[in-house]
């Protein structure tokens, strides 16, 4: 079973502000005579057209990328994973799974059903991960 985590859409007026500022980019690179920066503007107006999916399932969590109709997959199989965070305050009505491995942490959004079959089935998994509440306090 594959679990979508909820990421925000990009605002309409945030991609068309890259777009224009990537051709800017590649518009004074070209004046200029200085071709360093010309990958720069085109990759930032290929960055426009990308998508992004958090991903849990049976093999583990993953961040598939899609852009320009390629897919990068940035994988953690379960036997790396050695905590989880659950923080239920922070995008209420949402909840947010803080997944660490090592010294580093992904941030996932679920929605409040999903997350129970979520933590099920990475019980099932890896029963050595550690799974705590965040304690949010109001400072």
């Amino acid at each position: 079973m594959e679990y979508y985590g909820i990421i925000p859409k990009r605002k309409l007026w945030v991609k068309l502000a890259v777009i224009i500022f990537g051709i800017y980019t590649i518009y004074r690179t070209i004046v200029n005579g200085n071709l360093f920066y010309l990958p720069f503007g085109f990759i930032m107006i290929l960055a426009t057209f990308s998508n992004k999916k958090h991903v849990i399932s049976e093999k583990g969590i993953n961040i598939l990328y899609t852009a320009c109709g390629m897919e990068f997959h940035n994988m953690w199989t379960w036997k790396d994973i050695s905590i989880i965070y659950i923080d239920s305050k922070k995008s209420n009505p949402n909840v947010e799974l803080h997944i660490g491995k090592d010294l580093v942490f992904r941030k996932f959004i679920f929605s409040a059903d999903d997350v129970p079959k979520i933590l099920d089935m990475l019980s099932k998994m890896n029963p050595k991960i550690s799974v705590k509440e965040m304690n949010n306090k109001n400072k």
